[in-house]
């Protein structure tokens, strides 16, 4: 009898610790990559054991190892197999040479393709046709020593080129390979044809690009940049292959970010997360690169179409280096892939080298859910929910009217107080003024062309910093907002109250909740572009993939002009005002307002869950499990989370709570 795979956790309604327990699948991690046979780069011409000719095929076949002809690879400067098949030109039917290396038997049937360089030499007999004949690995597979055939390929080229054929055809298993066999066949053949073969190896990865085909078709700059893009040599010196030049020639001396973006499409959807556990590539700089002024050649990353990065890694070097980073589960599908290289340090051209870029498969199923548990806070819930680290979670004022500072006879204060606040280094709420009929989108210091932004974050031992920022004429970016000797503000604490105080002529002073204050003039021609409306928004950012889920409470919002107040908030009903606010978030549950006779629980779970239902019941000792009637929503790519208001859960003051399939 089969049980539901299950993960559960429980709670005291009146407590507020979390019972947590799961249960888990092993993933295997497979070796990345290529997986040479026994001297399958034939750098040493006299091994053990050795090829032999199959005596049932082609007369006088014969099969020795040359020292002169070498395709490249991981062993520069050595030999090949070399594959003498005198065929007989009287005879018009078919005829093969065969050729075996036996093997230690191995159980292959997690490796995708065999492949091996092959060339014909210029003295063979070509066929009327056009050929010399086909060419077909062979596995031996079992005790039985039964045959896997792969596809035949024809050989018509006198130069080292690469063969790869797939092992998977749905029919036939490679589980216990004995012998590795070549066969070189065709009818018609009229001669003598000699065939070098080197660098048979298996592989394990999905091949994203590996620039086999000595083109970098596909491959773009994007983001603005200008790299110039081209083919360049191999990873492993095969004359086969080639690798990705990408040219930054536009790096300049400066303290500010630079970088190179290229972009290459992954031909469709791919949901990444469930097939594959890694993502795989091999990166060179150039030696006549020039290293920034912390001696490195800045932050590698690959990074999803809106910006997310996957993985990432100084270059610190010029020799090649192995990268690979593990795919988040719930990352979303994606149909491309950016490659990023910058820093804040580099001061002249850098060119780097990409090759062998690659997906490491899944091979076995993702584990099941494992479940957190918290208690909820009544009131207003800011929560970076965004897959992008960057993504802003805001409220802003509906009627920006009678909100703007400029030529006001009395100085305008706008204030909040901050509740709660998590210990997460860069997590920030932040307030935007932004003049004008502001779009709706999320990011206004990104997208509109003038911004004051206040930016607040605290340290590890709970201080805070609180930072004057603006930008003027600067639709679409940001760079402003982060010029060197901005006024800030240090307070004791994060929590407690914030304020910004304007008066008419552009004079600010901020003021920290234990009363420190700093003070800052905006420049007379920055001012004349705040004039008019006003829309305030207050929202929270993560600025870090580890602070996604993370949250903070405000306590209330307060905008006064002298002694008059002209909006205020304490957010202590039972919904969002939305007489005075519009939600605006970068993802769903951005902003969360919890009831406080409703807060309830919050049951996070991890991705995927495909197939799982979230559960509850008020006994373990006679469960009673019925589903949870509510909608979740993601908390970035990896996590959902559902809240469970007061109303819903058992009176008995117990519930245990499970994702069941």
């Amino acid at each position: 009898m089969s049980h539901p795979v299950t993960s559960f956790v429980s709670a005291r309604l009146r407590l507020a610790a979390v019972a947590l327990s799961c249960s888990a699948f092993a993933l295997a991690l497979l070796p990345a990559g290529e997986k040479l046979i026994n001297n399958g780069a034939f750098d040493n011409l006299s091994p053990s054991p050795s090829w032999y000719w199959e005596n049932w095929s082609l007369p006088n076949s014969s099969v020795t190892y040359d020292g002169t002809e070498n395709a490249g690879g991981v062993t520069p400067g050595s030999g090949s197999l070399r594959l003498t098949c005198p065929f007989n030109p009287a005879v018009i039917d078919w005829q093969e040479a065969v050729f075996t290396l036996d093997i230690d038997d191995f159980d292959a049937s997690l490796y995708r393709t065999v492949s091996f360089d092959v060339k014909v030499d210029p003295s063979s007999a070509m066929r009327a046709e056009g050929d010399y004949g086909n060419i077909q690995i062979i596995l031996r597979n079992t005790s039985g020593w039964v045959w896997k055939e792969e596809a035949f390929v024809p050989l018509t080229s006198t130069e080292w080129t690469k063969v790869t054929v797939n092992l998977a055809d749905g029919q036939q298993t490679i589980e216990d390979v004995r012998a590795i066999t070549i066969r070189i066949a065709q009818s018609l053949m009229v001669g003598d044809v000699i065939v070098y073969v080197d660098n048979i190896a298996f592989n394990d990865e999905v091949i994203i690009d590996n620039f086999d085909d000595h083109n970098v078709d596909g491959w773009t700059a994007t983001w603005g940049t200008t790299p110039l893009i081209s083919v360049g040599p191999d990873r492993s010196g095969r004359q086969t292959s080639s690798s990705e030049k990408v040219e930054g020639n536009s790096f300049t001396p400066s303290t500010s970010w630079q970088q190179v973006v290229t972009t290459f499409p992954l031909g469709n959807t791919v949901d990444a997360a469930a097939l594959y556990t890694a993502i795989n590539v091999d990166v060179k700089v150039d030696p006549a690169s020039i290293p920034g002024t912390l001696g490195h050649y800045g932050l590698f990353e690959i990074k999803r179409p809106d910006g997310t990065a996957i993985g990432g890694s100084l270059l610190t070097n010029t020799d090649w280096v192995h990268l690979s980073w593990t795919i988040p589960s719930g990352m979303p599908s994606l149909n491309a892939l950016l490659f990023q290289l910058g820093g804040d340090t580099l001061v002249g051209p850098i060119t780097y080298y990409l090759d062998n870029l690659t997906w490491t498969k899944r091979t076995a199923p993702p584990p099941p859910p494992s479940l957190s548990l918290q208690q909820g806070v009544g009131g207003l819930n800011l929560v970076h929910t965004a897959t992008d680290q960057y993504g802003r979670h805001n409220i802003y004022t509906l009627d920006s009217s009678g909100l703007g500072f400029v030529n006001e006879l009395d100085p305008v204060t706008y204030s909040f107080d901050v509740a709660s606040f998590p210990s997460a280094p860069g997590f920030q709420i932040h307030m935007f003024l932004v003049p004008g009929n502001p779009g709706s989108e999320s990011s206004p210091d990104w997208n509109e062309p003038n911004t004051i932004y206040m930016d607040l974050k605290a340290n590890e031992a709970g201080a805070a910093n609180w930072v004057f920022r603006w930008k003027t004429n600067q639709a679409n970016g940001n760079t402003q907002l982060y010029a060197a000797g901005l006024p800030s503000v240090n307070g004791a604490s994060v929590l407690g109250h914030w304020s910004l105080t304007a008066n008419g002529n552009g004079h600010f002073t901020m003021t920290a909740p234990d009363s420190t204050t700093a003070s800052y003039d905006l420049p007379a021609d920055a001012l004349s572009l705040f004039t008019g409306p006003i829309r305030v928004y207050i929202g929270v950012q993560g600025n870090s993939t580890a602070n996604v889920g993370q949250r903070a409470q405000l306590g209330g919002v307060k905008i006064t002009k002298g002694d008059t107040v002209v909006l205020e908030d304490n957010f202590g009903g039972t919904a969002l005002d939305t007489t005075k606010w519009v939600e605006n978030v970068a993802a769903p549950g951005g902003v969360q307002f919890l009831a406080p006779a409703e807060a309830g629980y919050l049951v996070t779970w991890t991705l995927p869950d495909a197939g799982f239902v979230l559960q509850m019941s008020d006994s373990l000792g006679t469960p009673n499990w019925a589903p949870v009637n509510v909608v979740p929503y993601n908390v970035g790519p990896t996590a959902r989370q559902a809240h469970i208001p007061t109303s819903q859960l058992p009176p008995s003051g117990n519930a245990f709570f499970r994702m069941v399939k």
